[in-house]
C-alpha cells in the first residue's frame, strides 16, 4: 500500500460521524416560540375577557366590543398560509391599533386594552432581542416579533429604529422615502414618487414623453401616445424605487403596479430568509450597532420586464442561447469578480399558466438571496440541489390581498395543483433519493417538471405545515447548504435536522398534499 492510499484508508476508517443535533441551541428557539405563544395566549385571555365585559350588561358598549372583536380576529388564512402586512415608507403620528377609530374620552375599557396590548408588545419586544442576540441568532424571530410590537405600538422607538426607520414629522419614515420629499417628490397612488410638478399631468392623463438626449425639458403626451413611443425599448421608462432599478417597454401603470409587488416582496422574503442572509442583513447591523439608524444607501437589484415573450427572448438568446425560448422568466447572477449584483428578466405573459408574478416571485427570491447571503456554493454540497428551486417555487405562493397585506405558502397555484396529481399518480421520487439529487440529476430535461413539482410541495409543506413546526430546521439547513455545508458523511443532514425520518416526512408532506388540494 502507497503512503497516500495508507492515509487515504486511515481517513476513512476515522471518518468522524456527523455531529450531534445541537440541542441547546434548538431548545432554545424552541423556548422563544414557547414564550411568545404564551404571551400571546395571555393577551387573548385578557381581550376575551375585556369583549364579553363590554358585550353585555348596563355598561353594554357595541363599538367598543367591535374594536377588541377585531383585534381578537387573528386566525390563520384558509390553506395555511403566512400573512404579512407590509410595511410603508411613511408612517404619520398615530394612536395604538384599533383606538383611533374610536371617539370620545377616555373611557376604561380603552386603558384596559392598551395595557393588554402595550404587556403584550413588551414581552414580545425582549423575545426579539433575545433571538438576535443568542448563538445562534435568530433573525427571522426577531423581525415577525417587531412587527407584532409596531402592530400594538405603533410609535415604539426602537422596533422602529430596528426595523429601519427614522423619526419624520411626528411620525416615522424610511430614510429613502425622506429623501424623495427632500428631493421636492411625492408619492402618487398610481405612479409612485414622482416630481411634485408632474401631478396634474398625471391627473389629467399624461405621460411623459421621450425626451431628447441632454434634454432636460419634460414633454407631456396623452398616456396611450406616450406609452406607445416607450413601447420601443430604446425609449424604455427607467423606475428607481428604494431597492430595485426596473427597467420596461410595458405601459408605466403596469410597470408601476410590478414595481409594487417587487418592493413588497422585498419586504416579506428578508423577513421569511433573514436567517439564510445572516449578518449581511441590515437588520442584524442594527442589532449590533445601536446607534446605527435607517439604511445607508442601497445599492438596487436590477430588472428588465419586456412587453412581450418575443422582446425577452431576442435579448437573452446572445446570452443564454436558443433554450431561453422554453423559460417563462430568468435570473443571471453576477459572475465572480464582477461585483454582487446580476440581473432578472421578465416578461408581460397574461395568458402564460403560471401568472408572470409566480415567476417574478420564483426569480427573484433567487437574486435577493444570491446578492445579498454572499457567495452561493449550493453546488459543493453532496446532492442537496433542490432546496434551491424548492425555495424559489414556494415563492411562486406569494398572493397579494386587496388590503395589501400579502399571503405566502398557501396551497395554491398550477405548479401545486399538477404536484398533487402527480403525486397521486405515483410519480414522485422516494424522498431519500429525491434529497440526494445534484444539479444535474434535478435538472434532466425528461424529469425537471415533475421535480420541480415535488420540490415546491416538499418547500410548502416544511415551510408552513405542523403550525411552523419544521420551518426553524428547515431555514437552518437552507443557510447551510447555500454555503455548500452538505457535504458525504459531515455535515448536518435535512433528516438530522428536522429530527425525523425521512420516511416519516415522506409520509407526511403526501399526506398534507393529499388532504388539502391546491386551489
Amino acid at each position: 500500500m502507497t503512503m497516500s492510499a495508507w492515509l487515504l484508508a486511515v481517513c476513512l476508517s476515522s471518518q468522524v460521524p456527523p455531529p450531534p443535533r445541537p440541542d441547546a441551541a434548538e431548545d432554545a428557539a424552541a423556548a422563544l416560540q414557547s414564550s411568545a405563544r404564551s404571551a400571546l395566549e395571555r393577551e387573548r385571555q385578557e381581550l376575551r375577557a375585556l369583549e364579553s365585559r363590554v358585550a353585555s350588561g348596563a355598561g353594554k358598549d357595541e363599538r367598543a366590543a367591535e374594536v377588541v372583536r377585531r383585534l381578537l380576529d387573528t386566525a390563520r388564512p384558509e390553506g395555511g398560509a403566512s400573512r404579512f402586512t407590509i410595511l410603508p415608507q411613511v408612517v404619520p403620528s398615530q394612536s395604538p391599533k384599533g383606538l383611533a377609530s374610536i371617539d370620545g374620552g377616555r373611557e376604561p375599557w380603552k386603558s384596559d386594552l392598551e395595557k393588554a396590548r402595550s404587556r403584550a408588545a413588551a414581552a414580545l419586544f425582549e423575545l426579539a432581542k433575545k433571538a438576535a442576540t443568542g448563538t445562534p441568532p435568530r433573525y427571522a424571530m426577531a423581525a415577525a416579533w417587531l412587527r407584532e410590537v409596531l402592530d400594538r405600538q405603533p410609535d415604539h422607538r426602537e422596533a422602529r429604529r430596528l426595523l429601519g426607520y427614522v423619526p419624520h414629522e411626528g411620525g416615522w419614515a424610511r430614510p429613502f422615502a425622506i429623501r424623495q420629499l427632500k428631493d421636492g417628490k411625492v408619492d402618487h397612488p398610481v405612479f409612485g414618487w414622482v416630481p411634485r410638478d408632474w401631478v396634474a399631468h398625471l391627473d389629467a392623463g399624461e405621460l411623459p414623453a421621450p425626451s431628447p438626449r441632454g434634454s432636460r425639458k419634460v414633454r407631456w403626451l396623452p398616456a396611450a401616445e406616450a406609452d406607445a413611443m416607450r413601447s420601443e425599448w430604446e425609449n424604455r421608462w427607467q423606475i428607481t424605487t428604494e431597492h430595485f432599478d426596473i427597467q420596461s417597454d410595458v405601459p408605466l401603470g403596469e410597470s408601476i403596479e410590478f414595481a409594487r409587488r417587487l418592493e413588497a416582496f422585498y419586504d416579506v422574503f428578508f423577513t421569511l430568509m433573514a436567517d439564510a442572509v445572516g449578518d449581511n442583513l441590515p437588520l442584524a447591523r442594527r442589532f449590533r450597532s445601536p446607534a446605527l439608524s435607517g439604511e445607508s444607501s442601497y445599492r438596487p437589484h436590477t430588472v428588465y420586464y419586456f412587453a412581450n415573450r418575443r422582446e425577452y427572448v431576442e435579448h437573452l438568446r446572445v446570452l443564454t442561447g436558443p433554450e431561453i425560448e422554453q423559460s417563462i422568466g430568468y435570473y443571471n447572477p453576477p459572475r465572480p469578480g464582477k461585483g454582487n449584483r446580476g440581473a432578472s428578466y421578465f416578461f408581460r405573459d397574461p395568458d402564460g399558466r403560471i401568472p408572470v408574478t409566480a415567476t417574478l416571485y420564483h426569480e427573484s427570491s433567487h437574486q435577493l438571496l444570491f446578492e445579498t447571503a454572499g457567495a452561493n456554493a449550493c453546488l459543493k454540497n453532496a446532492g442537496n440541489y433542490w432546496f434551491c428551486e424548492g425555495l424559489g417555487t414556494y415563492f411562486e405562493t406569494v398572493k397579494p390581498r386587496p388590503d395589501g397585506s400579502v399571503e405566502v405558502g398557501g396551497l395554491i397555484g398550477e405548479r401545486l395543483r399538477e404536484a398533487r396529481k402527480l403525486m397521486l399518480a405515483g410519480g414522485f421520487e422516494p424522498l431519500d433519493r429525491f434529497v440526494g439529487m445534484g444539479e444535474r440529476e434535478f435538472n434532466r430535461p425528461d424529469r425537471i417538471r415533475e421535480n420541480y413539482q415535488q420540490a415546491q410541495a416538499l418547500a410548502v409543506f416544511l415551510m408552513q405545515a405542523k403550525d411552523l413546526a419544521y420551518r426553524e430546521p428547515f431555514l437552518d439547513y437552507v443557510r447551510d447548504a447555500y454555503r455548500g455545508r452538505i457535504r458525504q458523511n459531515t455535515g448536518r443532514s435535512l433528516e438530522d435536522r428536522l429530527g425525523v425520518p425521512l420516511r416519516q416526512i415522506d409520509a407526511a408532506y403526501r399526506a398534507y398534499l393529499e388532504d388539502a388540494p391546491a386551489r
